[in-house]
C-alpha cells in the first residue's frame, strides 16, 4: 500500500505510526506545523506533507517526522508554546487576515446603521463587555460615556483601531486631567502621566550599564515590556532576553537601531576580546583605566 505521507510504496519497509500524532502529547497542531515550515532550513517534506496522519507511514517518513517532532518540542513547546514566541511574518499576516474584523473585548469598533440614535453613526468606541442574552455590546467612548449597541451595528478593523487611538490622543490633549478606565496610558509625550519612565517604552533602544556580569555592560537592547511583579524591564538583546532594573539601563540616541542576532554576535565577540585584554593588564594599568590616574 502507498505511504499516506510520501505516496510511495517502498518494498520491505517497516510501517510505523505517525509520531506527530501518536507519540507527541498533545499531537502536533497545524499552527505549530506552519510555524516550523515557515522557518529557515525547514525540510522540504513540510511543503508536501500534512501535519499528521491517522494511518501508518513508511520508515523513511517516520524518521523525517521524528526529527520534526523533536523541533516541535525544543523550538516551540520548551519555549512556552507559540503564544510565547515571535510569530513569523507569514504567520502574522495569516492571523491578521483571519481576525482583522473580530469584535473582541477592549478592541476598538465603529458604529454604523443606527436608526433612532443616528448621531452615533461613524463614531469610534471601545468594546467593554457583550451581553450573551441581548447580543449587545457595552461600548465606551473617549469621554467615558457608555452605550449598549447591537453587534450588527459595530464594525472592527485595523483602520478603526488606528482611528480609536487617534481619537484618544486628541481627547487627552484637550482634556489632560481626564481619567482612562482601560488601564492603558493615553498617547501623551513619554514620561507624562504614563506607566513608563521617560525614554523607556515598548520598542525603545537602550544601553546596558553597571551590571555584575561585566560582559553585558555596553551592550544594546530593545525594551519589550515592564514586568510589574519583578519590577524590571524585559529587554531583548538580539540573542536573548533579560529582566533588568531601570538603573541598569540608559536610553540610546534616536538614531541607534534595535539589536539583531548579528549585532548581538558582534557585541559578544567584542566583549570577549575586551575581557582578554583586561585580564592581561596589571593592577596599575587597570587602576589607571578605571580612575583615569596613572599613579
Amino acid at each position: 500500500m502507498p505511504c499516506p505521507a510520501c505516496g510511495e510504496d517502498p518494498s520491505g519497509t517497516e510501517w510505523k505510526w505517525d509520531p506527530l500524532r501518536w507519540e507527541l502529547d498533545p499531537p502536533c497542531t497545524e499552527a505549530e506545523w506552519r510555524y516550523l515550515a515557515d522557518s529557515t532550513g525547514a525540510p522540504e517534506v513540510m511543503t508536501t506533507q500534512q501535519c499528521a496522519y491517522m494511518k501508518k507511514v513508511c520508515r523513511g517518513c517516520y524518521n523525517s517526522r521524528l526529527l520534526i517532532m523533536a523541533k516541535v518540542q525544543t523550538r516551540i513547546r520548551a519555549k512556552g508554546g507559540l503564544e510565547e514566541l515571535d510569530p513569523s511574518m507569514k504567520m502574522r499576516k495569516e492571523y491578521e487576515a483571519a481576525h482583522a474584523n473580530d469584535l473582541l473585548k477592549n478592541r476598538a469598533a465603529k458604529i454604523h446603521g443606527l436608526q433612532s440614535a443616528d448621531h452615533f453613526n461613524g463614531q469610534v468606541c471601545r468594546l467593554i463587555v457583550k451581553d450573551s442574552e441581548s447580543g449587545r455590546w457595552t461600548v465606551e467612548f473617549v469621554n467615558g460615556e457608555k452605550k449598549a449597541i447591537r453587534e450588527s451595528n459595530l464594525h472592527a478593523s485595523q483602520d478603526v483601531d488606528m482611528e480609536w487611538e487617534a481619537a484618544r490622543v486628541e481627547y487627552a490633549a484637550s482634556n489632560s486631567t481626564s481619567a482612562q478606565t482601560d488601564g492603558k496610558p493615553v498617547g501623551r509625550p513619554l514620561g507624562t502621566h504614563t506607566s513608563w519612565e521617560k525614554g523607556f517604552h515598548p520598542g525603545a533602544v537602550v544601553f546596558l550599564q553597571n551590571l555584575k556580569t561585566k560582559e553585558l555592560n555596553g551592550r544594546k537592547g530593545r525594551c519589550i515590556s515592564f514586568n510589574k511583579e519583578a519590577g524590571r524591564y524585559e529587554v531583548d538583546l538580539g540573542d536573548e532576553r533579560k529582566l533588568l532594573k531601570i538603573e541598569n539601563l540608559v536610553p540610546a540616541p534616536r538614531d541607534v537601531k534595535p539589536p539583531t542576532r548579528q549585532t548581538a554576535q558582534e557585541e559578544r565577540e567584542r566583549a570577549a576580546a575586551e575581557h582578554v585584554r583586561w585580564e592581561a593588564l596589571n593592577a596599575r594599568e587597570r587602576h589607571a583605566e578605571e580612575y583615569g590616574w596613572d599613579g
